[in-house]
């Protein structure tokens, strides 16, 4: 049988029965494991407080917190969430294992045990926490890596559509020179768009940022980010409306995202709007709500189902040749779930409606 090192993984036995503690903690030491040690539920959490553990092994009925309660607290705990938790109980009631893989564990084994069964399960359990890791760890530095890609490509399709919006500038351009600069301008404007709104997913999908949750007005902002959007409307005659229920709707949430959420569903609402129809911002109160309402060809039952993923393209098509990522609904989504807040999809009769519903 293979022997493990020390480094293969950190234990963490939680069980008030001492006997229980020394049988196990002798056979995971015998093959090289690390393991700490916990005689109930309260000792339990100091302990991954202080050294956080690859694998838990759990007793369930102790004195204080239960052990389906240990697991829950853990849970709740950043680090914890992703530690496996096997269950060791003497109790083989089958709604008993069921309850404990409900409440978080992975795996359940009955004492007595076998000592080469759970070696085997404790084993499998911690490769896959590794390979977890390790995909993580991958995942991770990818995201770094086009991140870093991204913001320098568009600084050099940026420049590229500066030169060419100097060239068009110029008098005595050609036609034909005219017409290539237009391309250019065109094509990297719609890089840019699609950069941008790469990196905007990128900053909104991090679980590390923290949202500055804090009262202010709605009304407000809404008005601010017509103002900002009045020109994209203008090149397609969509009139551009705010509709409120009064001067003031306070709300509590990040001021930052839920400017960034609007401005991407206005900006998508004029997108996939017809040339000369209405674009309606519409704040409400109890509860407090933010609408974007369009006259555009709404959303069919299909595009319900992934329209809050990430790259996905819905039925609709942009109605001006606009660059379409399919990321602008994912950042929304990710936004709004950070915030605490609700959003709901409606397509009445004509167009299509996106609510951002704020908690009392």
């Amino acid at each position: 049988m293979k022997r493990f090192s020390g480094e293969s993984g950190t234990i963490l036995i939680v069980d008030d029965e001492q006997q229980n503690i020394q049988v196990v903690g002798t056979m995971l030491a015998a093959f090289g494991y690390d393991f700490m040690v916990a005689k109930d539920g309260a000792q339990a959490l100091e302990r991954v407080k202080a050294r956080l553990p690859d694998l838990v092994l759990l007793d369930i009925y102790m004195p204080g917190m239960n052990g389906f309660e240990v697991c829950g607290k853990f849970k709740e705990i950043a680090k914890m969430s992703e530690v496996p938790v096997i269950f060791l109980s003497a109790d083989d009631d089958k709604n008993t294992v069921v309850k404990a893989l409900e409440s978080g564990g992975v795996d359940y084994v009955t004492k007595p045990f076998n000592k080469a069964e759970l070696l085997a399960r404790v084993r499998t359990h911690l490769e896959l926490k590794h390979t977890r890791d390790e995909c993580s760890g991958l995942l991770s530095n990818t995201e770094k890596y086009l991140e870093v890609m991204a913001h320098d490509l568009k600084n050099w399709v940026g420049s590229a559509s500066f030169s060419a919006q100097m060239l068009e500038s110029l008098d005595d351009l050609p036609e034909k020179a005219t017409k290539i600069s237009g391309t250019i301008t065109e094509s990297t404007g719609k890089a840019l768009a699609f950069i941008e709104d790469f990196l905007a997913n990128a900053r909104s999908s991090k679980t590390d940022v923290e949202m500055d949750i804090r009262p202010f007005n709605l009304c407000q902002l809404g008005e601010s980010s017509i103002r900002l959007l009045e020109g994209p409307a203008r090149k397609k005659e969509i009139n551009l409306l705010f509709e409120s229920a009064g001067e003031e709707v306070i709300v509590n949430g990040d001021r930052s995202a839920v400017d960034r959420i609007l401005e991407n569903l206005i900006s998508n609402a004029i997108k996939f709007s017809p040339l000369g129809s209405t674009v309606r911002v519409i704040v409400s109160k109890d509860p407090s709500t933010l609408t974007v309402k369009d006259e555009g060809p709404g959303f069919s039952e299909e595009d319900r189902t992934k329209i809050f993923e990430p790259f996905t393209r819905l039925s609709a098509k942009p109605t001006s040749g606009e660059v379409s990522t399919g990321l602008g609904l994912s950042i929304v989504k990710q936004l709004a779930d950070k915030m605490g807040t609700t959003l709901e999809v409606r397509s009445p009769e004509k167009g299509a409606e996106i609510s951002l519903i704020f908690k009392k």
